[in-house]
């Protein structure tokens, strides 16, 4: 899942695509105030937007150009000016494409640097003569944080990708770690509908409201209502981490806990290696976590760890509780398989 921000550079795209094609209508009816109208606000808030993501400077300068060329002069749409349109465009996409493959390699927890992790077990072996091709995913390991986040997956190789599951034991047993910091019977979950998790909290008891990870400006209001158990569901398939914890911040208690977990991706490269098993037919985490890493990022959120668990013995999870404030010296973990 993207972030906010390539979500807003790929809206931008769009916008230049759609800047282009009409200046080309302009082009064939000069005399059309609507279209110079539109085509001038459309390169105004592409320059605008530009200047917020700090982008190259000469894009921004001939994005504001191309807006008073065709604004304020009153000239023949020529050969020469389609050129200076066309080469305005592509440039303003290199530009865009540049910002983009700089946000995926930016960590989404710390923004910081990362350098590339990845072992042969994430190549992909071609059938017959298993000549090795490219890696089907890479991640990269922040030299800040320390976590782990997707900066490629080549997905028509995974089409068909086995999705992570919880049975309902495990669901339970996610639940009885709950009650043993909160008893009370009120949560917030974060998350999808048709989650075995969702489904077996309800069973349980517990009063739900629920926000979608997805579209989480549709839900509660976090200044009307706050939960003593924040709940987020598969968190780890957005890169969005920062912004949902900061979310459960806002809506748990004084005294209340947030719950989430991600894939422990050092265990389970640990246990590909004795099996010798590919991983690219596994559903794939946008962040794995690191022990170290949760406190940075916990501590970003304003958020402090209570405890956290290893658990699993194949893939490996860590799970965390975590609350909004704690006194000094009260911090815990614990760690299990199971």
């Amino acid at each position: 899942m993207a972030t906010g921000r390539m979500n807003q550079l790929i809206i931008l795209v769009n916008l230049c695509s759609s800047v282009v094609e009409g200046v080309e209508h302009l082009m064939a009816y000069q005399e059309n105030v609507r279209l110079k109208e539109d085509a001038v606000t459309g390169l105004l808030t592409l320059e605008e937007e530009l200047k917020g993501l700090k982008a190259d400077r000469l894009v921004i300068h001939d994005t504001k150009q191309m807006a008073k060329l065709i604004q304020y002069r009153l000239f023949v749409y020529d050969r020469k000016f389609k050129d200076r349109l066309y080469n305005w465009y592509f440039n303003t996409l290199k530009e865009l494409k540049n910002l983009m493959t700089e946000e995926m390699e930016r960590c989404p927890i710390c923004s910081g640097n990362g350098s590339p992790f990845y072992g042969a077990l994430y190549y992909q072996e071609r059938e017959g003569d298993k000549d090795i091709l490219e890696p089907v995913r890479t991640y990269l390991k922040c030299k800040e944080c320390g976590n782990y986040y997707l900066v490629k997956e080549e997905r028509r190789i995974t089409k068909k990708q086995h999705k992570n599951k919880r049975t309902k034991s495990k669901c339970n047993r996610i639940l009885s770690d709950i009650g043993k910091f909160v008893t009370e019977k009120s949560m917030l979950f974060i998350g999808e509908e048709k989650s075995q998790l969702y489904l077996e909290a309800a069973i349980s008891g517990y009063h739900l409201d629920r926000i979608s990870i997805e579209d989480r400006t549709v839900g509660v209001d976090p200044n009307k209502k706050k939960y003593p158990i924040v709940l987020i569901d598969r968190i780890s398939c957005t890169r969005d981490w920062k912004q949902i914890l900061k979310l459960a911040a806002d809506y748990v208690t004084e005294d209340g806990i947030v719950w989430f977990d991600g894939p422990d991706l050092e265990k389970f490269m640990e246990h590909l290696k004795k099996r010798g098993t590919p991983v690219w037919n596994r559903e794939a985490d946008e962040v794995c976590l690191t022990e170290d890493g949760m406190e940075l990022m916990a501590e970003q959120c304003g958020l402090t760890i209570k405890s956290y668990r290893q658990v699993g013995t194949t893939q490996g999870r860590i799970e965390v509780i975590a609350k909004n404030s704690l006194k000094e010296g009260e911090k815990n973990g614990s760690s299990d398989n199971t």
